[in-house]
């Protein structure tokens, strides 16, 4: 569906009236390169049991299988930072209370990036009658990362985040494929020079100095989709941390003056964000359930949380 000439303006507009802070678009055409990178990462074991990454990958290259004639990829980015570490923190390990990753803070960002990714494709639907689209935030097979690199939002850095001027990395990822054919824009020049600090930071090892991530010792992968016992090796490095690691992005530079976020539902702390280590050990399922309402932190359940919250607690002991 090819809309009037100079829509692309129109199409920013509604993105960041609709709240985002960055909006790029793109062709639905994955680049080769990149399908090889990503088939070669997956060859190498380093996606560890996140086995539904090599399960949809004939949709993750194709979004024509998402959403038949799509045309464009409207690319948005969201700014989560909420300016201020977690009540428990720099370190997360003082009066054992555990630490939760930034991103956690809030309310689910699907839930969020979601409902205006929706409110965004209504706009649109008005502006461009007939139009067809998909919205996609972390809950469909889309090469989000590679979508938004074309889309001129950011560049890789060697955290393997998508790292914009304005907001660094504190970003999440939303995509709406539409039947629109717009003009794609033009992926954006930046680079991380010599700077190494996030390799150098990260507390397992886990980054690779070909940018890239072996999730097989990241503590976010380890203490968030990892299932079962985590192997002792991690323990140590897991600290006080009970969900995610923040490490790679806190002591990134381009993250170092970045603006707060506008979004109300970012600006709030999660119940479990601090909350005594023990508490977490004396609290059933459904008590643990009803605190993770909402909130990203589900997504390890109760068993994961009560792992975590043991190995974090024999860390703060430790120490005494």
């Amino acid at each position: 569906m090819r809309p009037p000439a100079g829509s692309e303006l129109f199409v920013k507009e509604i993105a960041l009236k609709t709240g985002f802070s960055l909006v790029g678009i793109t062709s639905p055409v994955h680049p080769a390169k990149s399908k090889t990178i990503y088939k070669d990462w997956l060859g190498a074991g380093k996606h560890a049991a996140m086995h539904y990454l090599s399960r949809w990958r004939e949709k993750r290259d194709q979004p024509g299988l998402l959403l038949e004639g799509a045309g464009s990829i409207i690319c948005v980015a969201l700014n989560y930072y909420p300016g201020r570490p977690g009540p428990a923190g720099k370190d997360g390990q003082h009066n054992r209370r555990g630490r939760v990753s930034i991103y956690s803070h809030g309310r689910d960002y699907h839930l969020v990036v979601g409902e205006m990714l929706e409110d965004m494709a209504a706009a649109l639907s008005n502006k461009f009658p007939g139009m067809r689209s998909v919205a996609c935030v972390d809950n469909r097979p889309v090469a989000e990362r590679t979508w938004a690199l074309q889309a001129g939002i950011g560049w890789l850095g060697r955290n393997t985040c998508l790292i914009s001027p304005q907001f660094g990395s504190w970003l999440f990822l939303g995509e709406l494929i539409t039947s629109l054919d717009l003009r794609p824009d033009q992926p954006l020049n930046g680079s991380c020079g010599d700077c190494r600090l996030c390799i150098e930071a990260c507390p397992t090892g886990a980054l690779g100095e070909d940018y890239s991530l072996d999730a097989n010792s990241c503590i976010s992968y380890l203490t968030i989709e990892h299932r079962g016992d985590i192997p002792e090796q991690f323990h140590r490095s897991i600290a006080g941390r009970v969900f995610g690691c923040d490490e790679c992005q806190r002591v990134c530079p381009h993250n170092s003056a970045v603006p707060t976020t506008r979004i109300p539902d970012f600006n709030t702390f999660n119940p479990l964000s601090g909350l005594d280590l023990k508490s977490i050990l004396s609290m059933n399922d459904s008590e643990l359930q009803l605190l993770a309402k909402d909130s990203v932190i589900a997504r390890c359940g109760p068993a994961g949380l009560r792992r975590n919250a043991r190995i974090a607690l024999a860390n703060i002991e430790s120490k005494d």
